[in-house]
């Protein structure tokens, strides 16, 4: 079979008016999608808030259960590597919600979700677990919380360890500031 140019511009002219209708279904279909656009937005208070705390921060890990069904249960990770806020951006759309990019001292970056990805070193040192309850007290009720307040002060006043003093000190003025205007909650309490 020979092809000339006659056969080869009908050839052409069937093989686009086939494919035309088939074309426009598919644009049609990208655009009926109903999902709201993927948006990307890097949050400026949060994250000079976060990384004025310093190399405060560590990773969690999941770690599967026996029962395969179940959730995974998020426990802190075997690596002590310190970590500082670098950027935390917010996704709105299908996914909304919030991740933390992290920075070790040796530059290693990570991305986390912020919810459940990485924690406040200092929430361990025994002499602040009772500050540390108090104030998840007080976030927790909606009550008068001018009592407890005094307890927490209290408390930081009879701190030995000037380190720990300082680092119940910036956690309760930042839940002073959550309390008074429904800011950040403090980033000793970040979990």
């Amino acid at each position: 079979m020979k092809f000339n140019f006659k056969n080869l511009s009908m050839l052409s002219l069937a093989a686009l008016l086939f494919s035309t209708p088939l074309l426009n279904d598919n644009a049609n279909a990208q655009s009926n999608n109903h999902y709201p656009k993927e948006k990307i937005v890097k949050s400026k208070q949060l994250t000079k808030k976060l990384a004025k705390d310093g190399y405060v921060y560590r990773l969690y890990t999941a770690k599967t259960t026996k029962n395969s069904d179940g959730p995974d249960e998020i426990v802190p990770s075997k690596d002590k590597t310190d970590f500082k806020v670098k950027d935390v951006f917010t996704y709105s759309g299908v996914t909304a919600h919030e991740v933390a990019k992290l920075v070790s001292r040796k530059g290693r970056i990570v991305t986390v979700d912020f919810m459940n990805g990485f924690y406040n070193k200092n929430k361990n040192i025994k002499s602040l677990k009772s500050i540390i309850k108090l104030e998840t007290k007080i976030m927790n009720v909606d009550k008068k919380h001018d009592k407890n307040l005094k307890k927490v002060r209290k408390i930081i006043n009879h701190l030995k360890s000037a380190k720990d003093r300082k680092i119940a000190l910036e956690s309760y003025h930042q839940l002073e500031d959550y309390l008074n205007n429904n800011g950040m909650q403090p980033s000793l309490l970040i979990v």
